[in-house]
């Protein structure tokens, strides 16, 4: 089994053949296009966030700000407030821990704690989280951390933000989207797709760092990366070529 992670950034010749058109061409009409940007109460764009440079680790930071804001968006409380309550800013700082030391514990040195300056950065992109909520998901479901059945050698996943009928993915970078970004929201879309249940029409990624977001349409993203291809036939050859036996994992590294 490996993870989604891995399957977007390996088998190179397979999505290119999937998706012919997701070129870095088109990646960057992507980043243009669908680009929106969180603004303030009075309508005025937001610029991105700065990194603090006494910061240890940037991921650790993001994962922060993420827990932190769903724990506002399930209890209902503003961002601030979840930060001032210690047992709430303790769980979403022990769930950042613990979710970077499982993914990244060999590669880097994972702290105990949160340094007072990492814990106002995550409570900035926090506000972040809020600002976008606010912004496109109103009246609608909030889901963080949706679970996705896995599929052939792709094991079972978690994608990020489900707001009503729009997945999105967090991508807390200074760069632009990423053709492996799109790849990755793919997969996702292609595993819900198989488990009998289509539950998103449209697709996104939102940067709290760069405090902006992109929003699409599916089936017109697909068509236009494939030739005119379907959403249903691209999903189900994804879900094919995972589930072959003859594939050869280890010749995806």
């Amino acid at each position: 089994m490996i993870s989604e992670r891995t399957f977007a950034r390996s088998f190179s010749g397979f999505w290119a053949e999937l998706l012919p058109l997701l070129t870095p061409s088109f990646v960057h009409i992507i980043n243009e296009v669908f680009k929106e940007h969180l603004t303030d109460e009075f309508g005025i764009k937001l610029e991105p966030l700065a990194k603090n440079t006494k910061v240890r680790d940037f991921s650790i930071v993001a994962e922060f700000a993420f827990f932190l804001a769903e724990q506002a968006i399930k209890s209902g409380d503003l961002v601030d407030e979840v930060f001032s309550d210690e047992r709430s800013r303790k769980i979403a700082e022990r769930s950042a821990l613990d979710i970077v030391k499982k993914y990244e514990g060999g590669k880097i040195h994972i702290p105990n704690s949160l340094e007072l300056e990492e814990l106002n950065e995550g409570l900035a992109l926090a506000k972040n989280y809020e600002r976008f909520i606010n912004e496109i998901g109103i009246n609608q479901s909030i889901e963080f951390s949706p679970t996705i059945p896995g599929a052939g050698f792709l094991a079972q996943c978690k994608a990020d933000i489900s707001i009503g009928e729009t997945l999105f993915e967090v991508k807390t970078v200074d760069r632009n989207l990423s053709g492996k970004d799109i790849r990755q929201l793919f997969i996702y879309l292609s595993l819900q797709f198989a488990s009998g249940q289509r539950r998103w029409k449209s697709g996104g990624f939102f940067n709290p760092r760069r405090s902006v977001y992109h929003k699409f349409e599916v089936d017109d993203l697909i068509e236009r990366l494939t030739g005119g291809r379907s959403s249903v036939d691209v999903f189900q050859d994804l879900i094919d070529f995972v589930s072959k036996r003859d594939i050869q994992l280890d010749n995806a590294f």
